[in-house]
């Protein structure tokens, strides 16, 4: 297959799995979003983890020599208070979750309740929690049951560490609809209110855009999805091995962003 890399002047980048693992960057990362923004190229930051703010995704990118902007980053965080906000500005919500949803609920105007005693909850939004407990998740049971709509950042069962996968927002979504034998609206990668969302954002269209994540069932689905270019690195999640057994095929599988940058510049083409 050869590829003309100078059509793609947008890059939509998965972060965790793919430029670094916790607090720890992946081989390469640094060097590789020099060399995007040597070639003026537009880049979105997307990721799934709702469990930090865009602030402090900034400064975690920064660290690691990583510059970005807030405007730069998409979290499923943004892309479900944008939506809650717009299909119900005084909405009041039980949320489950870390700072990041909060702090994006927050900043479109939709109030949190955290007393039990309320029974006028009109959404549970959950996010991935590392704090969740049988107290959690039966406040949410019970809103829900009382007739709130729940609603999920991501699917992600899984979540990757430094030192492995610990259970993601999907695992916890997954019990809330167990004891309520309710079906979530997930916000989150593949679904297509995420990139509809990021391309209303950034102004990026499909034709000269490549996303690059480490999982198939929501970076790459998602891409194929919306016919964008896709790129699988295998620093995360999902291997060579998982594409078989899922039958979801990228666009093209690289080791990490080290080969990824190799390849672009060999004479353009690969």
């Amino acid at each position: 297959m050869y590829l003309t890399w100078e059509r793609y002047k947008n890059f939509i980048v998965d972060m965790d799995g793919v430029i670094y693992r916790g607090k720890h960057p992946l081989p390469g990362s640094d060097d590789f979003f020099r060399f995007l923004r040597e070639r003026k190229s537009k880049i979105a930051f997307f990721s799934n983890n709702s469990t930090i703010t865009k602030g402090q995704y900034v400064d975690k990118l920064k660290k690691m020599n990583i510059y970005a902007s807030e405007d730069e980053i998409i979290s499923s965080s943004s892309i479900t208070a944008y939506y809650v906000a717009r299909e119900n500005p005084q909405s009041q919500v039980y949320c489950i979750g870390e700072a990041g949803i909060r702090d994006e609920l927050q900043k479109n105007g939709i109030k949190m309740i955290d007393d039990s005693s309320n029974e006028n909850i009109h959404f549970v939004i959950v996010g991935m929690d590392r704090q969740f407990n049988y107290e959690k998740l039966t406040k949410a049971m019970r809103y829900v049951l009382n007739g709130a709509q729940l609603y999920g950042t991501n699917p992600d069962l899984t979540y990757p560490m430094e030192d492995g996968l610990i259970p993601g927002c999907g695992a916890i979504l997954a019990s809330i609809e167990a004891c309520t034998g309710t079906k979530a609206k997930v916000f989150g990668k593949p679904q297509p209110e995420s990139i509809q969302f990021l391309l209303e954002m950034t102004g990026f269209s499909v034709e000269d855009t490549i996303l690059i994540g480490d999982r198939l069932d929501t970076d790459i689905v998602l891409a194929k999805q919306q016919n964008i270019f896709s790129i699988l690195v295998l620093t995360g999640v999902h291997q060579g091995e998982d594409v078989k057994k899922t039958g979801i095929v990228p666009d093209m599988i690289v080791e990490n962003l080290i080969e990824l940058k190799k390849i672009m510049l060999m004479k353009g083409e690969a």
